[in-house]
């Protein structure tokens, strides 16, 4: 167990153990490897290593050397990690062994192990004391087809930080992962069993984490892709106080996907929020408890060219802004290119959409679903689109909603009872007023807006838009 006594502030551990997993997630990932057998592969394998760093935004190198031998080549970066308050140096050292046997541990263009660790000597010593004096491995084996395949293994460990004000203990199990990549196809797999950080304001335990995901891309010049990620959480628990009171957090199976698709030149994205449980108290709220929450969004009919387009702009001013911070942020080409892209997905018709939004109570289930959509925007130009930018008011016109409430009457009055006594009693004034109405054992409410008027249950909302 690592011990570091520091005055009373607030640790930055977690911000450079953020900082540092961005650095290894970038150095596992990167996978523009060409397969041809010369020194310039190596070459390009250093560059890329290099470009995967400084993409993460977080990190900043400064300066880079390479060493080619026979048999191996080293490539040193001296990296700078952060935002430019307290920054943190570190040395990222990739040991690369040519192939086409690399260390005669496997038949491929190049087995890559990298290194990572701090410059002040010091923290570098309490990072090896935390981990029980085992070393993080990234290890990357580089096809002769030029595809790549990272294997990540972190330790498990345990940190003391000491100040003026108490102490806290973060500890954590062996993280490991497994990158894929053949191209234009990826996958990636990591799972982390158990995060747990002790303080004396109470305790923060995240267990069963693992991310799952693929991608593929439709050419090397595709910024896009598509594909899916899967995070999954086991549970997340806290207990403590807060000026004298007790507080708590109780999760249990949260899972969060995403996923894109692309058909007929028009992508679809979508992100789904799944928690199985959700407790928590403190706040003056006493104890509050919910299942089976969701929350599932949708944007649809995203026209493929002018996307593509806007994101690559969006990346080359990233770029831009990494190299010289005290550049402008846009020329006046690129608010040209993104104002005529984003004009040309609006004339699209992008349709975004609540596909769920639901949780259960002892009485039943509540649920809210909806869509927007665009129809008047299909004539949309530069001009009337910057009318509408000055008086937001107008656009509502050009805009259509529909969304309907649909939940078990008595699991809506618990619902509202435990956040107000009176808005649960106002629920029968919203029935006599027509705006619940009675189905069977649900209560619906329905919503439409269009043409700048708006009703609830075919009833017209006095005033209109």
């Amino acid at each position: 167990m690592a011990n570091l006594r520091s005055p009373a502030r607030r640790s930055r551990l977690p911000a450079l153990g953020v900082g540092v997993l961005l650095v290894v997630g970038a150095l596992a990932g990167a996978t523009a490897y060409t397969s041809n057998q010369t020194a310039q592969t190596q070459q390009t394998l250093a560059q890329t290593l290099e470009a995967q760093l400084e993409a993460t935004g977080y990190a900043k190198v400064k300066s880079s050397t390479y060493q080619r031998g026979l048999l191996s080549s080293t490539q040193t970066m001296n990296v700078t990690l952060g935002k430019g308050t307290e920054d943190v140096a570190l040395i990222v050292v990739n040991h690369i062994q040519h192939g086409p046997f690399p260390g005669f541990q496997a038949v491929g263009n190049a087995i890559v192990d990298t290194e990572v660790r701090f410059a002040d000597p010091a923290l570098q010593s309490r990072v090896e004391k935390a981990f029980g004096n085992q070393k993080p491995t990234i290890r990357t084996v580089v096809g002769l087809g030029g595809g790549t395949s990272t294997h990540l293994d972190i330790p498990a460990g345990t940190l003391l930080e000491e100040g003026d004000v108490g102490s806290s203990t973060l500890s954590w199990q062996a993280m490991t992962g497994d990158i894929e990549n053949s191209g234009l196809k990826s996958s990636t797999r990591l799972s982390w069993p158990e995060f747990k950080l002790t303080s004396e304001d109470g305790v923060l335990t995240i267990s069963g984490m693992a991310l799952n995901g693929n991608a593929v891309k439709q050419n090397a010049d595709d910024p896009l892709g598509v594909g899916e990620q899967v995070l999954t959480l086991a549970s997340a628990t806290y207990g403590g106080t807060s000026g004298g009171a007790q507080d708590g957090l109780d999760l249990k199976d949260l899972k969060v996907s995403s996923v894109s698709t692309l058909k007929d030149g028009f992508y679809s994205g979508g992100v789904q929020y799944n928690i199985g449980q959700l407790g928590f108290s403190g706040l003056g709220s006493g104890t509050q408890s919910l299942k089976n929450v969701q929350l599932h969004l949708s944007m649809g009919h995203l026209s493929r060219e002018p996307l593509a387009r806007m994101v690559t702009t969006l990346q080359t001013l990233g770029q831009q802004l990494q190299d010289d911070p005290d550049a402008a942020d846009l020329s006046e080409a690129q608010k040209k290119a993104l104002t005529d892209d984003a004009l040309a997905l609006l004339r699209a018709g992008p349709v975004f959409a609540i596909d769920r939004l639901s949780l259960t109570q002892t009485g039943g289930d509540i649920v809210l679903t909806g869509k927007a959509e665009l129809p008047g925007a299909s004539e949309l130009d530069a001009e009337t689109a910057q009318m509408l930018a000055s008086s937001p008011a107008l656009a509502l016109g050009m805009v259509k909603v529909q969304a309907q409430l649909k939940a078990a009457e008595p699991a809506l009055r618990e619902l509202l009872g435990a956040l107000s006594p009176d808005a649960a009693a106002g629920v029968q004034s919203l029935i006599d007023m027509g705006y619940l109405e009675r189905q069977g054992n649900d209560l619906v409410s329905t919503l439409a807006f269009g043409s700048g008027e708006a009703t609830i249950n075919g009833q017209a909302l006095g005033g209109g838009f």
